[in-house]
């Protein structure tokens, strides 16, 4: 069984559902999670997906890291089961088939070799397990998903809604993973992967954890032509172990996925485990962000929260756009309710989410200069937002703001502040698909062009950064590739 087994690395949402898929489709799944498991717990408590109670740690900023672009960049991260999935706002929009469009006509080096007509059917197979509540209406720049609860905005938002088509927006319900559900979950949010997918399908049996398993590097059969074993260094011994194995999901996140393909040397990578054109770490993404915080002279609606999408791609400079997120939560809610507005406030605020053209010059390496706690070398981070996305931003801001005047709202401009790289923790685009592997180490199926029982299931792989949550997108196509990764070993293709 050891043989023929998957491991599963990570247990993030993307790993999460590369396990659930891969475990349903009869495969044996061993998932290597290098936080301890005692490190996923947490509290939140919903009623009927208001956030009223939530506990849960803090992230920090990772070790080892030189930083040779933006001096003030961030890398977060949170080694415990789930990962970031215990601090994310759980917002699940799907990309649409503009966001494919615009990086199309971005050129060649951008375009993905997959479009939304074949994501589709697996967003439709994917959302159920994450509880959605959202809206039923399909706009250009967000479809519709398949959504459990359907919810639409409060009527202050009407005249926001009519107006926005002339900026080339559209304002719609943002859809939210378990958004109106009524839960108690002990785990940073309403939706932490590994307690949500991972732990009630290891209750089915046929998959097995790993804890405190920091992935080294994988082992390359050079006559076989495949990955035949993972190395990882236990936590607790500090011990290195071999895991022998049929295929591999790599899902570690867009640094940790990188670094161990890069940490995988051999006579035939020297460079890298597949990393036959020098891409491997390159062509890293940020979502720019922004906060706004606007006084309103009449309340509006915050539950469900707003969602003001990017501008249509014939109004926009190709892969340079910006949309804005109400925030919403406990605090938000009380500070309406001591106002006497229930579900209302006289004060809004939101996330501005931008983009960035991919550029091969933004990457991470290793630094063996420095090294971590769990024996990996540490990392260079180079990156650097171009000057086009902080203007983005400041568009976005003047439309939202003129959008509310417009409605009547009298708004009052009390925070604007773009924030350093990295803050928005939606890095992507280091082991990026593309059908060239040119400008690419993965094809449409998320199979390594020169490893093909390895899978990449993360952000890393996608080919651009829409300026959308990227948690759904990566758990679909981490869905889709594991399906067919599962078909391929029963069959005996594989």
């Amino acid at each position: 069984m050891e043989d023929n087994r998957v491991v599963v690395i990570g247990s993030g949402p993307p790993a999460a559902a590369a396990a659930v898929f891969l475990r349903r489709a009869g495969i044996e799944v061993l998932v290597l999670e290098a936080g301890l498991e005692r490190a996923a717990r947490g509290l939140t408590f919903r009623i009927r997906g208001l956030t009223v109670a939530k506990r849960r740690g803090s992230l920090a900023q990772r070790e080892g890291v030189s930083k040779t672009g933006d001096p003030d960049a961030m890398l977060f991260e949170d080694l415990s089961p789930g990962g970031l999935s215990n601090h994310w706002s759980c917002a699940v929009p799907r990309f649409s088939a503009e966001d494919f469009a615009d990086a199309e006509r971005a050129g060649a080096e951008a375009t993905w070799p997959i479009g939304y007509d074949e994501l589709a059917p697996w967003y439709t197979r994917v959302e159920p397990l994450l509880h959605i509540a959202g809206s039923s209406a399909d706009k250009p720049q967000l479809p519709a998903g398949n959504v459990r609860h359907a919810w639409e905005l409060s009527s202050e938002w009407a005249a926001l809604e009519e107006d926005a088509p002339r900026q080339g927006r559209s304002v719609v319900a943002m859809p939210y993973a378990y958004g109106a559900d009524t839960s108690l979950t002990w785990s940073g949010t309403a939706f932490n992967s590994f307690v949500r997918l991972i732990r009630p399908e290891q209750r089915k049996g046929g998959l097995t954890v790993r804890f405190g398993a920091h992935v080294q590097r994988l082992e390359w059969d050079s006559h076989r032509r495949r990955v035949a074993a993972v190395v990882f260094r236990d936590a607790v011994s500090g011990r290195e172990e071999r895991i022998t194995c049929r295929a591999v999901v790599l899902s570690a996140g867009a640094f940790n996925t990188p670094q161990v393909l890069l940490q995988s040397k051999s006579a035939d990578f020297p460079d890298g485990l597949g990393n036959t054109h020098g891409v491997l770490g390159r062509y890293l993404n940020d979502h720019p962000i922004a906060k706004i915080v606007l006084s309103l002279a009449s309340p509006i609606g915050i539950y469900p929260a707003a969602y003001i999408t990017r501008a249509a791609i014939d109004r926009s400079t190709p892969l340079y756009a910006a949309a804005g997120m109400q925030w919403s939560g406990a605090a938000i809610v009380a500070r309406g309710l001591l106002k006497g507005h229930l579900g209302q406030s006289l004060s809004t605020g939101f996330s501005v989410f931008g983009t960035m053209a991919p550029n091969r010059d933004n990457f991470i390496a290793l630094d063996p200069s420095v090294a971590s706690t769990n024996g990996a070398p540490g990392l260079t981070l180079h990156i650097r937002h171009p000057p086009e996305a902080a203007r983005v931003l400041e568009q976005a801001r003047d439309q939202i703001v003129s959008l509310f005047a417009r409605a009547g709202f009298e708004p009052r401009l009390d925070v604007w502040r773009i924030e350093p790289v990295g803050n928005s923790n939606h890095y992507a685009g280091t082991c990026r698909m593309h059908a060239s592997p040119e400008f690419g180490m993965l094809n449409a199926w998320g199979r390594m062009h020169a490893a093909p029982n390895l899978v990449v299931a993360d952000s890393s792989v996608f080919t651009t950064n829409p300026e959308k949550n990227p948690v759904l997108t990566s758990m679909t196509l981490a869905a889709r590739a594991s399906d067919r990764l599962a078909s391929e070993l029963k069959s005996g293709d594989l």
